[in-house]
């Protein structure tokens, strides 16, 4: 039994990238990874983790009175922690511009109306093949998002499902990552992520902590750690081409139809019901 984080970056609307990050920890060491985070906050008197928090020393934050040392040592640490009880991770970069301009809008209505959303269920793909190679089950843990964004979440779960039974439905959850020790060692690699997809996809200067952050990352295993993956203009316009009314977008977009049915003749009973 294997559980996968989900963490973002670059959600927000003035954002040029969205970044959206899993890593794989076997459910067995979960309990000893809990065990050596929370002497971790303990040992740094934090109650939680936040890269950016902690990189722009946040006034109303625990990191506050950090120097850059101090900083640092904290993200090596957490790299430390991570590899010594992960096994994989996977990232999903999408350049909004792109898809913009190549993704006809009915395909955004399948997958979701955010781009994170995209991320998310490109994310999924990656853990549940990696499961089925495996022949291993796998549980699929969320960061607490806002009501609209928790939705396009379960609606990309549930479309999931309905392509391969039995894999999503009631495996998986959202906590709140103050609270979550994988969901906070997912955060620095998406935060790091997202920085380097700055620095690649448009040329952006990066903070030195973000490029020797993320050149631990790609040096673990060789590279092998760490899938990142980000289509290219060309490779975009491709995989519309195959995707764009194949069968299998067509169940997506009938299921998706009938979900939103189904949400407006609920919301019409609700509605019936107060009136009463």
């Amino acid at each position: 039994m294997f559980s996968i984080y989900i963490d973002d970056s670059g959600t927000s609307p003035e954002h040029k990238l969205t970044i959206a990050c899993g890593i794989i920890f076997p459910t067995k060491r979960l309990p000893a990874l809990e065990g050596e985070w929370n002497n971790f906050l303990q040992k740094e008197e934090i109650t939680g983790f936040h890269s950016s928090e902690c990189l722009a020393r946040n006034p109303h934050s625990d990191f506050a009175n950090w120097d850059d040392d101090r900083v640092k040592r904290v993200f090596r640490r957490i790299q430390q922690i991570t590899f010594r009880y992960s096994i994989k991770a996977f990232c999903i970069l999408i350049y909004k511009k792109d898809y913009d301009e190549v993704v006809p809008k009915d395909m955004f209505f399948r997958i979701g109306e955010s781009y994170y959303t995209w991320a998310v269920s490109s994310v999924l793909g990656l853990a549940y093949d990696w499961a089925v190679e495996r022949s291993v089950s796998i549980d699929y843990v969320f960061d607490t998002a806002d009501k609209k964004v928790k939705r396009e979440i379960e609606d990309a779960l549930t479309i999931a499902e309905t392509l391969y039974p039995g894999n999503f439905t009631g495996h998986y959850s959202f906590g709140k990552r103050r609270g979550v020790p994988g969901l906070q060692a997912v955060d620095l690699l998406a935060w790091t992520c997202f920085q380097q997809g700055r620095r690649a996809r448009m040329k952006q200067s990066i903070h030195s902590f973000a490029q020797e952050s993320w050149d631990v990352y790609k040096s673990r295993n060789d590279g092998d750690w760490c899938i990142v993956q980000s289509l290219s203009r060309k490779g975009l316009e491709d995989w519309v081409k195959k995707k764009y009314l194949s069968p299998e977008d067509i169940r997506i977009k009938q299921f998706k139809e009938k979900l939103q049915e189904a949400r407006k003749t609920k919301a019409k009973k609700g509605r019936s019901t107060a009136r009463c």
